[in-house]
């Protein structure tokens, strides 16, 4: 099995040395690491240069980061593809060989991953399991964590990547069509923490992102006719208060 890994990137020059590692550091499987580069003005490329595990750079003006996803979805040639963010890393070095594992009898897995301070990150600010994960969730706005998410290929290819008229919530919005409308997926959680996660990203960035993070759940709910309200949207933060005070494993 060849496992695909997309990063996504712009001025990344600060934090992208830690998810290049990471990925190099993998063993037990089959690795291509794909970086799609918004046309940083910074040392990200010179950075992404010294990694010679890395097999593709695309580096050119996007129109958002889920139009830079696709393009890495348009050029990965692994098995199984997933996405590991310009300021996120893996936690371990047989994460992807986990990921490998689990994925023998399923089309998609997701697992855990912990989300640290920006400044100190040794630092756990929260603990963002997949345990407990139903795909009804989704009609609440609770997703599994997006960073821990590798599909194969052909569902991928199937359900047409991402829309890229999101700016925040096109991961949100893949996912209820992988695992609520699309209801003969087969996927496994992987019950390891994989994936460290910067706090302050996209969709936790300030108060703005958030409001704008609902109106965009909303929105992808309701155009596939699945009834939502806001209050029921925003009955998900028990849920991310529990995380707060659970540990990794």
């Amino acid at each position: 099995m060849k496992i695909t890994v997309v990063t996504v990137c712009y001025n990344a020059a600060q934090t992208i040395a830690d998810t290049l590692q990471s990925v190099a550091a993998q063993r037990g499987v089959e690795v291509e690491h794909v970086v799609i580069d918004g046309g940083s003005t910074d040392d990200t490329l010179a950075i992404v240069s010294r990694f010679p595990h890395v097999a593709t750079v695309v580096s050119e003006p996007d129109k958002g980061i889920y139009d830079a996803m696709n393009k890495g979805l348009a050029r990965a040639t692994g098995d199984v593809i997933g996405f590991l963010n310009a300021d996120d890393w893996f936690c371990r070095d047989d994460a992807l060989q986990l990921v490998a594992t689990h994925l023998a009898d399923a089309e998609a897995v997701v697992g855990d991953l912990v989300i640290v301070d920006t400044d100190n990150t040794k630092r756990v600010r929260r603990f963002y399991s997949s345990r407990g994960f139903r795909p009804w969730m989704l009609r609440m706005g609770h997703m599994p964590p997006h960073p821990t998410l590798y599909v194969r290929r052909e569902v991928f290819d199937e359900l047409g990547g991402f829309d890229a008229s999101y700016r925040i919530a096109g991961d949100f919005d893949f996912t209820v069509r992988l695992l609520l409308q699309r209801r003969a997926t087969r996927w496994r959680r992987v019950p390891h923490t994989l994936v460290a996660f910067r706090n302050g990203g996209a969709s936790t960035r300030n108060l703005s992102a958030k409001v704008r993070m609902n109106r965009e759940i909303l929105h992808s709910l309701r155009a596939k006719g699945l009834s939502l309200t806001a209050l029921a949207l925003y009955a998900r933060y028990p849920f991310k208060a529990l995380q707060l005070i659970a540990r990794p494993r």
